[in-house]
């Protein structure tokens, strides 16, 4: 391996280094009450060291929301691999979705208080928001695909252009993102008990209703 190779390889590094400390502190104590220097104390790095790859808070609250996106595509391409229906797949991207903001609150607050990217006051925060803006284009992709798929196999019937399909559903993804972290959740939870419903039967129910449009 040459130079050039260890130097990237360690760059890498640290900023696996910086992110872990970052979602495990902000995870911990929220995203306003952390700081640059408890990051670094964390990710055993000088703060000159960290400023070296993130210039503020909020480059770095963006990358961690990059790092969501791509652990979100990665889930999307292994469920478009599985051999099943149009339907199913479709269910296993939202579920997958679903599973992430229920289980890493500092991904889903990464999602939802940083994806106003066009507010970006620095290149580097800018730099980092255009690649969040191309895995969420690549994340519709791969969903249109799926529901493709669907209507050929015929498990999915919908008048809607896969398109607009697949908008539909992330606004209702959206709103299911909106609600986990700025409704009340436990008037939220009430309703489910009432019901006798999860989050993701509700969702379940929704996609049933989507896939039967005649």
């Amino acid at each position: 391996m040459g130079i050039k190779e260890r130097k990237e390889r360690e760059k890498h590094r640290r900023r696996d280094q910086i992110l872990s400390a970052a979602i495990e502190l902000t995870g911990r104590q929220g995203f306003e009450k952390t700081t640059m220097d408890e990051i670094a104390e964390k990710a055993e790095l000088s703060k000159g060291t960290l400023y070296l790859y993130y210039k503020d808070k909020s480059s770095l609250y963006q990358a961690i929301k990059k790092s969501a996106l791509q652990s979100l595509h990665q889930e999307f391409l292994n469920a478009l691999q599985q051999d099943r229906p149009g339907s199913e797949l479709v269910k296993g991207m939202v579920f997958s979705f679903l599973d992430m903001i229920q289980e890493n609150i500092t991904f889903t607050k990464a999602m939802m208080l940083y994806r106003n990217s066009d507010s970006s006051e620095n290149e580097q925060e800018s730099s980092i928001a255009e690649k969040c803006i191309h895995i969420e284009n690549e994340l519709n992709m791969l969903m249109v695909k799926a529901i493709q798929i669907g209507i050929q196999d015929g498990s999915i019937s919908t008048q809607l252009d896969p398109k607009l399909l697949t908008l539909q559903i992330g606004f209702q993804m959206r709103g299911i993102l909106q609600f986990y972290i700025l409704d009340n959740k436990n008037q939220g939870t009430k309703i489910f008990k009432e019901q006798e419903l999860s989050l993701s039967e509700l969702m379940d129910q929704f996609l049933m209703v989507q896939f039967s449009q005649k």
